[in-house]
């Protein structure tokens, strides 16, 4: 936890330095596709014998659905920029909202500038609502990095394409039980994790 907490004091202190260093602040938004690879395991054993009966199954699942950002930063110069992101990601299992800073390094390309490459680091707080009633809401950090391509259209307009690793440290365990007769309990331990995320994503924004 101490090395999470110091990743995102780096990203805000970047972030805090933009409003003296800033050459141009920009606003924009994407969408894109955010792939999530769960894993569980459920535990069953019955009160009557529960180290003979007790049975374990494990399972993996990906899901990918869209995703949607809006965000706001600044250019520092002409390789470096700082940025805030809210994104909105739903699929089968969860909801999540995530409140993102990010930092990246652009290299151009060609003697236009026009086409860059950046390369950049990301830490924030996601939000995640199970769909299930019996997991409740979270709170968690997530941490990873980002690489892609900006086209600057004008001195006002870019678009760019990105690839975003975002892993996720959610876990939640939930216990219940169910009655199979008269003395017979079978208690059931079930265990749910979101590992991480991966993003990829088309971008617009504006450059003021």
């Amino acid at each position: 936890m101490k090395k999470q907490s110091l990743a995102l004091a780096a990203l805000l202190a970047t972030a805090m330095s933009a409003p003296t260093m800033a050459a141009d602040w920009f606003v924009g938004g994407a969408v894109g596709a955010q792939k999530n690879v769960y894993k569980s395991s459920s535990t069953a054993a019955d009160s009557v014998d529960p180290g003979f009966n007790a049975q374990a199954d494990y399972w993996k699942n990906n899901d990918t659905n869209a995703i949607y950002e809006v965000r706001a930063g600044a250019y520092l110069n002409d390789n470096n920029r700082v940025y805030g992101t809210y994104s909105y990601n739903s699929d089968d299992y969860t909801k999540q909202q995530s409140v993102l800073m990010s930092y990246d390094y652009l290299v151009g390309l060609g003697e236009s500038n026009k086409l860059n490459w950046f390369i950049g680091a990301t830490a924030g707080v996601n939000h995640t609502s199970p769909s299930t009633d019996h997991i409740g809401s979270s709170n968690n950090f997530v941490w990873g990095g980002q690489t892609g391509l900006m086209y600057k259209i004008n001195d006002n307009l870019s678009t760019e394409i990105g690839y975003r690793y975002l892993r996720q440290d959610v876990n939640e365990t939930n216990q219940f039980s169910i009655s199979n007769g008269v003395e017979a309990v079978t208690n059931v331990t079930v265990n749910n994790s979101l590992n991480d995320s991966q993003q990829v994503y088309l971008g617009l924004d504006y450059r003021f």
